[in-house]
């Protein structure tokens, strides 16, 4: 039963890292692209569009959890590899799973936490722009969702692993 979710689990978020990543690109390709434009009319004129500034900011916002969550998918995110691959199998599993189940843990509260705060937030218009404060905090429950399914499919597969206690040789 274990091996049937953890499957299926695999596929969900094989096809989410594809989404989260192409997300994270673009976001980055438009962050780039504001604030080069923002320097080169600075530098040309003298003077800048505040507005592009707080759209810089939140588009940083939207790029950071983002590219948190494809992170937390590649698994370089909570612990130093130089340290637990020196663990023999058991242990290193064991100490794997408990932190990615501790991040997971914490990742579900404060998704909760920043989502409210995100509705509180979007009854307060931005400074400059015509869109709602809302929009800037927003960001981090929505890249923090796929965090926290990637760190369930962490849990599953290492779960997985301890049950099948693959040898050492294998790793």
């Amino acid at each position: 039963m274990l091996d049937r979710i953890a499957s299926g689990m695999a596929r969900i978020t094989s096809k989410l890292e594809v989404i989260v990543r192409f997300i994270s690109i673009i976001l980055l390709i438009v962050l780039i692209c504001a604030v080069f434009f923002q320097v080169a009319r600075r530098t040309i004129t003298g003077k800048s569009f505040i507005e592009l500034e707080e759209f810089s900011i939140v588009m940083a916002a939207w790029c950071a959890f983002f590219t948190i969550a494809y992170s937390v998918r590649k698994k370089s995110h909570v612990m130093i590899d130089v340290f637990t691959n020196k663990l023999p199998f058991y242990p290193r599993h064991i100490l794997t799973l408990v932190i990615n189940t501790t991040i997971f843990v914490a990742t579900v509260v404060l998704t909760n936490a920043g989502w409210a705060l995100g509705m509180r937030k979007m009854l307060v218009p931005m400074t400059v722009l015509p869109f709602k404060s809302g929009l800037w905090y927003i960001a981090f429950p929505i890249g923090m969702f796929f965090a926290c399914i990637f760190l369930l499919d962490n849990v599953i597969q290492e779960l997985v692993l301890l049950r099948r206690g693959i040898s050492e040789k294998s790793n």
